[in-house]
């Protein structure tokens, strides 16, 4: 019988009184075993954050919080429970944060409090740089289209969020994606 692999999740209480899951750090050295246990830990999060953010594709969440994380080796990752690096900006931004964490990065109390702040960050309201994003997720729902998982990519690099070298996030985000699809049962 073959291993499934699988992070360690515990529940946790958050400041607000909820419920959550805080997820340790990957056990797993194979490269195709870390993939596949973090698609195991993250999917239903993924989808959650998707659903907040106007079908934002999966696929791309996935990846984008797995290539940010080193598929959730980093331990500023599981410190902060902030998978995808997103800055801490205020109180309300990233929403849902708990304030600052380690390394300047946005703090959460487990991974569907990351999910709700991830899926909400790229709101127009809160975040304008990315409503190039958002007019396409829009778009799409109007027309009924699914959205292209490699556009969105290249909306979020070209608003800055991998840093200046928008070419090289994007080329990131698309061989992250690469990896999620070769090494998992995702795709």
């Amino acid at each position: 019988m073959q291993r499934k692999p699988k992070l360690r999740e515990l529940t946790v209480t958050c400041s607000d009184g909820s419920s959550d899951t805080y997820v340790g750090l990957n056990p797993d050295t194979d490269p195709a075993d870390k993939v596949q246990a973090f698609v195991n830990c993250f999917r239903n999060a993924a989808y959650y954050a998707s659903s907040l953010c106007l079908d934002l594709p999966p696929k791309l969440i996935l990846a984008q919080w797995g290539g940010e994380s080193g598929w959730a080796t980093g331990s500023y990752q599981k410190t902060n429970q902030n998978w995808a690096n997103l800055v801490y900006t205020n109180p309300n931004n990233p929403p849902g944060n708990e304030g600052p964490g380690v390394g300047g990065w946005a703090k959460f109390c487990g991974r569907n409090k990351h999910a709700y702040g991830y899926g909400n960050f790229f709101d127009k309201d809160i975040n304008p740089i990315y409503s190039e994003l958002i007019d396409y997720l829009v778009w799409c729902q109007i027309k009924g289209v699914t959205p292209s998982e490699y556009t969105c990519a290249r909306f979020i690099a070209d608003a800055g969020y991998g840093g200046p070298d928008h070419d090289a996030y994007y080329n990131n985000l698309v061989a992250w994606m690469d990896t999620l699809c070769n090494l998992s049962d995702f795709c």
